[in-house]
């Protein structure tokens, strides 16, 4: 069962997904279609990505599904795709950030799934205010409580972190289950906000901020770059890189909606939005092993 387990929790990676769309199959998305679809034959892969999906949901609710579900919920339901940029997985200090959003401002949700632990919430929660002033837990419904004994523990910075709570009806910004939060600047630290960054990117700010840039050795120049970034008051250097981070992952509304609801977590971060007509034939097909 347990490798079984494993399988599901696979099944919706960059890695399976891109083998489907360029080759038609792959060894974990069968051994799931054996274990879990009754008639393959008979069904489409969309169909059976919908089972699969709906099968992570009812008993294995993994990061990929509560990550897709806040994706959806949030470029669909509150914010609109093309003045919003989503990230996943970005370092952060000495953690990753499961979920980064950013559109007039920049916000950090750290996924406590239902397989997941809290052991590092704290170490998790102090470094993401390094780089970002909104921070929110995304966990389930069992869990609300154990979730704020902990930000409780945190003193300021604990009561400023949001709650949301992924509900058995896969809703989540309910005003009754969770709270909203509140900006907190005190951790605030150059160093991890420039490296959120690319070297094109951290180039733009200072060249539009001081007119021209370094000119110095190679091997100085990442440390001289930084040394101009921390001449920029530290929330307007704030603003400026989450403005170079939402040119990142352009996709348009048009495209994001049409991409079935259980991958657009998938597509839209392995940057597969270009291969649709590919995902949108495989999924027509019936399934063949």
């Amino acid at each position: 069962m347990g490798n079984s387990n494993r399988a599901v929790n696979r099944v919706f990676t960059r890695k399976v997904i891109g083998d489907l769309i360029q080759n038609r199959s792959n060894e974990i998305y069968d051994f799931v279609v054996k274990r879990y679809i009754n008639d393959p034959e008979t069904k489409t892969n969309g169909e059976i990505i919908s089972e699969i999906y709906s099968h992570l949901g009812k008993h294995n609710r993994n990061e990929y599904y509560y990550i897709n579900t806040l994706l959806n919920k949030l470029l669909i339901g509150i914010h609109n795709v093309n003045t919003t940029t989503a990230l996943s997985q970005v370092r952060i200090a000495n953690h990753i950030a499961d979920f980064v959003m950013i559109n007039g401002e920049g916000s950090v949700y750290e996924i406590k799934s239902d397989l997941d632990n809290f052991e590092r919430l704290n170490d998790q929660l102090y470094d993401y205010y390094k780089a970002f002033s909104k921070v929110s837990v995304l966990a389930s419904e069992h869990e609300r409580e154990h979730v704020e004994r902990i930000l409780d523990e945190l003193g300021d910075m604990g009561h400023s972190v949001g709650i949301y709570v992924l509900t058995e009806n896969d809703t989540i910004f309910s005003k009754t289950k969770g709270r909203e939060p509140k900006i907190y600047n005190d951790n605030l630290d150059y160093r991890c906000i420039f490296t959120l960054l690319r070297k094109y990117e951290y180039e733009n700010i200072i060249l539009s901020y001081f007119g021209n840039l370094p000119k110095v050795a190679p091997v100085f120049y990442f440390k001289t770059c930084l040394e101009q970034f921390t001449k920029i008051p530290i929330l307007e250097a704030q603003n400026l890189a989450f403005k170079e981070l939402k040119k990142r992952n352009k996709i348009t509304k048009v495209i994001f909606e049409n991409i079935p609801t259980e991958l657009k977590s998938v597509v839209y971060f392995s940057n597969y939005a270009s291969k649709m007509p590919e995902i949108e034939q495989f999924l027509k097909q019936t399934y063949r092993r």
